[in-house]
């Protein structure tokens, strides 16, 4: 995915979504996403754009390892 997929998706996203998504997150205790969410809020992203950006690198990390699983088969 490209930094236009992820402006496109924060556009999308509303104040309450991205306190749901966090509340997801606090929950499942999914520290590395809440971090990285923070830090990016820290270096001046919106809270929507953070979100976006945490989402889509979830989705590619995914993405990623079912590659290797089928490529490698473990």
């Amino acid at each position: 995915m490209n930094s236009q997929e992820i402006y496109k998706l924060a556009n999308e996203i509303k104040e309450q979504e991205v306190e749901n998504v966090l509340s997801g997150w606090f929950l499942r205790n999914e520290i590395e996403k809440i971090n990285t969410f923070n830090s990016l809020v820290k270096l001046g992203d919106s809270k929507e754009l953070a979100c976006a950006t945490v989402m889509i690198n979830t989705i590619v990390a995914v993405q990623n390892n079912e590659f290797y699983k089928n490529a490698y088969g473990k």
